[in-house]
C-alpha cells in the first residue's frame, strides 16, 4: 500500500484506536502508550499490505494482538496493573464493550480533551475518585478539578454535534510551498519542521483564529493525545505562539493560493511587466557593454544577460527601505533565524488556468559568503536545478575559487571537490580542459550593484501602484496578525522573484533573450563575486 493512502487511513481511524485503548484501560497515560503501539503496528503492517477487503476487521485484529501484548507485559510486573477483561474477538472495531451510553459517550469523546481534563474525566467517571481525592493526586486545587469538570461536560455535550460535522467535512491541508525570509542556517529550514502532514494542519488549525489544544483536534478530528507533543514541539521552535488561555497561533506567513487569485495577479503583472521590458531592459544591455572584469562562460553575452537582467530587477528596484523584515524574523531554537513561509494550493486546479504558473513562479534569491568570496543565485522556470537552499552550499563558491587560483587540482586529494564542482555544473568537463561555467566578476557585490542603471522616477510611481493594487487583491486573505507582513511583502513588488519571472518570461517571449543549452541551465542567474576571474 502506498505511504499516502496508509496516512489516510491512519488519520480516519486515530480516535477509534484511542477509544478502544480507553476501554480496555480506563487511564490515559496508558491509553495513550497501548494507542501509540496499536498505531504503530497498524502503520507498518498497512505499508506492506498490497490489499485489504475489511479494513476494520483488520485493525481490530492487529489492535486484539498489540493489547494482548501489553497485557502479557503487566502480568510480567513492566506495568502498573491493569484490568483483566477478555477481548471478545470480532471484526466490528466500532463494537463498544461496555453497555452504558455515559461510558459508551465518554469513551469515545474524551480523547479530544487536553491531558489535564483527560485525567480528571478518567478519574471522575471511571475510577469513581472524589473531587478532593482528585485534587490531592494533582496536586491542584479543588476548585481547578471543578472547573476542569465543569468545562469537559460542556465540551462533551455541547461540542459532539459540531465536532461531527468538521470532521465529516475535513480534507487535510497540504503545504506545497514552503520556504523562508532569512537564515535558516545553521539549523534546519520549514520543509524540515513541517515534512509531516499533521504539523501542517495544526499550524493551519491555528492560523486564522488562536486554538487550544482541544479546539485544534476538534478541527483536525483525532485525539488531542496525538497532538500534543507535536504542537509542544512547533511551539518550542517558534512556529506556534503560546498566549493567554492556553491557546496557540501559527507563526507562519501562509498564503492561500486560489485560481481567481491567480489569474488576477497573472493579469496585473503582465499589465505592469511591459514598460520595464521596453524602457529599462535595454539600459541594462547597454551597462553590460561597458562594465570590465566580467567574465562569461566561452563569451556567451547571452548567458551574461539572463544574469544581469535577473540581478538588475532584484536589486535595482528596491525603492522602499521598510520592506526590511528581520523584525518579523522569529529566531529559532536550532540556531536559524527567519519568517517561516508557506503556500497552500490545490494542484488540480492549476491546470485549469489560462496560463503555465510555473513558467511565473522563482523562489527567493540566495546569497552565499564564504570569504574571499560571496555568491548570488535566483532558481526560475528555465534552469535545471531542483529549489534546495541546502545544496547551495557556500563552500561551492569557494572551491571553484580555489580551481581558479590553482590550489587544486585534478589529484586523489581533491577528487571530492571536482566531483561536486561537476555535478553542479560550475565546472563543466570537454575532454582535454575544463571551463568555469558561471558568471564571475572582480568587483564586489555592492560595486556590480551601483554599476546597474537606476530606474527612472516614471517607473518607480509604477512601482508604488503594483505595490498598493497587489495588496489591495490579498489582504482579506490573511489574519490580522499577518497582515502587517503581507503589507510589507507587497512593498518594492517590482523587485519580487515573482516580477523577474515576469520579465523573464518575456524576455524569452519576444527573442530579446535566447535558449540556454543544457550546460547553461545548471548555473544561469548565477553570479559569483570575488577578487579574480578565470
Amino acid at each position: 500500500m502506498d505511504k499516502m493512502r496508509a496516512d489516510i487511513i491512519i488519520t480516519e481511524f486515530m480516535e477509534k484506536i484511542f477509544g478502544f485503548a480507553m476501554s480496555k484501560t480506563y487511564d490515559t497515560d496508558k491509553a495513550t502508550e497501548l494507542a501509540s503501539r496499536i498505531t504503530f503496528d497498524v502503520y507498518t503492517s498497512l505499508l506492506k499490505a498490497d490489499y485489504i477487503e475489511n479494513i476494520d476487521g483488520y485493525i481490530y485484529r492487529i489492535a486484539h494482538n498489540v493489547y494482548a501484548r501489553f497485557v502479557d507485559e503487566e502480568v510480567r510486573g513492566r506495568y502498573v496493573s491493569i484490568d483483566n477483561v477478555l477481548i471478545p474477538v470480532t471484526d466490528d472495531f466500532t463494537l463498544d464493550v461496555e453497555k452504558e451510553e455515559i461510558y459508551r459517550y465518554l469513551r469515545q469523546r474524551i480523547s479530544y480533551l487536553g491531558k489535564i481534563q483527560r485525567e480528571i474525566v478518567v478519574m471522575y467517571y471511571f475510577n469513581r475518585f472524589r473531587q478532593s481525592e482528585i485534587a490531592k493526586r494533582l496536586n491542584i486545587p479543588p476548585g481547578t478539578v471543578k472547573w476542569h469538570l465543569h468545562e469537559a461536560r460542556n465540551q462533551l455535550k455541547g461540542g459532539i454535534e459540531k465536532m461531527n460535522k468538521t470532521v465529516s467535512g475535513l480534507k487535510p491541508i497540504r503545504f506545497n510551498g514552503m520556504g523562508s525570509s532569512g537564515n535558516p542556517m545553521p539549523g534546519k529550514g520549514t520543509n524540515f519542521y513541517f515534512s509531516k502532514l499533521i504539523a501542517q494542519n495544526i499550524a493551519y488549525a491555528a492560523y486564522y483564529q488562536p486554538k487550544t489544544i482541544t479546539e485544534i483536534a476538534e478541527v483536525l478530528g483525532v485525539p488531542a493525545a496525538f497532538i500534543e507533543d507535536e504542537t509542544t514541539y512547533l511551539e518550542e521552535h517558534g512556529f506556534l505562539d503560546k498566549l493567554p488561555g492556553g491557546k496557540f497561533q501559527t507563526n507562519i506567513y501562509i498564503q492561500h493560493i486560489t485560481k481567481e487569485s491567480l489569474e488576477r495577479e497573472h493579469e496585473i503583472f503582465k499589465r505592469y511587466v511591459m514598460p520595464v521590458c521596453e524602457e529599462y531592459i535595454p539600459l541594462v544591455f547597454e551597462k553590460m557593454g561597458c562594465i570590465k572584469d566580467i567574465y562569461t562562460p566561452k563569451h556567451d553575452i547571452n548567458f551574461l544577460m539572463w544574469a544581469a537582467v535577473s540581478f538588475a530587477i532584484k536589486h535595482k528596484f528596491y525603492f522602499k527601505t521598510c520592506m526590511n523584515d528581520s523584525k518579523y524574523r522569529v529566531k529559532r531554537k536550532d540556531g536559524g533565524e527567519y519568517i517561516a513561509m508557506a503556500g497552500i494550493l490545490d494542484e488540480e486546479s492549476l491546470s485549469c488556468l489560462s496560463f503555465d504558473p510555473y513558467v511565473y513562479r522563482a523562489p527567493d534569491n540566495m546569497t552565499r559568503w564564504y570569504s574571499p568570496v560571496s555568491s548570488w543565485q535566483l532558481t526560475t522556470y528555465y534552469d535545471s536545478r531542483d529549489l534546495d537552499y541546502e545544496n547551495n552550499r557556500d563552500v561551492d563558491y569557494f572551491w571553484l575559487y580555489e580551481y581558479i587560483t590553482g590550489k587544486i587540482t585534478k589529484i586523489s586529494d581533491h577528487a571530492d571537490k571536482f566531483k561536486r564542482l561537476y555535478d553542479k555544473g560550475y565546472l563543466v568537463d570537454e575532454g582535454s580542459s575544463d571551463y568555469v561555467n558561471m558568471i564571475v566578476t572582480s568587483k564586489s557585490y555592492e560595486e556590480f550593484t551601483n554599476l546597474l542603471p537606476t530606474p527612472s522616477d516614471e517607473l518607480q510611481k509604477l512601482a508604488d501602484k503594483l505595490d498598493s493594487e497587489l495588496y489591495a487583491l490579498g489582504k482579506d486573505n490573511f489574519p490580522p496578525h499577518m497582515k502587517e507582513l503581507y503589507r510589507q511583502r507587497c512593498s518594492n513588488s517590482f523587485s519580487e522573484q515573482d516580477f523577474v519571472a515576469y520579465v523573464l518570461a518575456e524576455l524569452v517571449a519576444d527573442g530579446t533573450l535566447k535558449p540556454l543549452s543544457d550546460e547553461q541551465k545548471a548555473s544561469v542567474n548565477t553570479i559569483m563575486f570575488c577578487d579574480v576571474i578565470p
